[in-house]
């Protein structure tokens, strides 16, 4: 969190109150309850400074394979050729609604298997860039490229050379999974990461559903 260096300044020199340790532990996810006293909690929150530290470093040693394409060529792939593709055959099932739902509108069902390739694909983009989980990454890209190729079918049910435009992105789909599956195998080899998202010991998760 954006505030850890000054807290950890705080509890390394300072006297901060029970209280204040109690609401750091819940606001960084450390399981803690009333019984903790001062001593507990500090001790929670060394554990979690020497935690962070240790996954950063993790994170600016993460190892690519040989094979990684050049930086510049992610953003030029993904906003300047899979996103085009994706507006274009879009537009041409959107075009091909009329006569078959009898007027061409965003509502079409086939179109919402794109919208739902888009959130795996998004949600898949924060575990591997912002959370940096190598493991579950890697069946993360397995069902973008599923969806890419589910949702390509849909498109060419509909309009023949809008699945195959749509198809294409599947291709760069392709090599991007091959990347983060060889990264994991690389990176697993110094440091186990199962293929799954899994939380440190005596973590909770930050995200929870409305019930909780």
């Amino acid at each position: 969190m954006a505030d850890d260096v000054e807290l950890k300044e705080l509890v390394t020199n300072g006297k901060p109150k029970r209280s204040l340790l109690r609401e750091a532990c819940e606001a960084r996810g450390l399981l803690v309850d009333g019984t903790y006293d001062k001593k507990m909690l500090v001790d929670k929150l060394q554990e979690y400074f020497e935690a962070a530290e240790a996954s950063s470093d993790r994170a600016k040693e993460r190892q690519m394979p040989s094979w990684t394409p050049p930086g510049v060529v992610f953003p030029i792939m993904w906003v300047l050729v899979v996103g085009p593709l994706r507006a274009l055959s879009s537009s041409m099932v959107y075009e091909a609604a009329t006569g078959r739902l009898n007027e061409a509108h965003l509502n079409d069902p086939v179109l919402l298997w794109l919208i739902l390739h888009l959130c795996i694909g998004d949600t898949w983009n924060t575990v591997n860039n912002v959370e940096g989980r190598t493991g579950a990454a890697v069946p993360g890209v397995a069902l973008v490229w599923l969806s890419t190729v589910f949702a390509a079918g849909q498109f060419y049910d509909v309009s023949p050379m809008a699945g195959l435009l749509l198809g294409l992105s599947a291709v760069w789909i392709t090599v991007a999974g091959a990347l983060v599956t060889d990264t994991w195998r690389i990176n697993s080899a110094l440091d186990a990461e199962p293929l799954y998202p899994y939380k440190r010991r005596g973590m909770r998760s930050a995200t929870r559903f409305w019930a909780e």
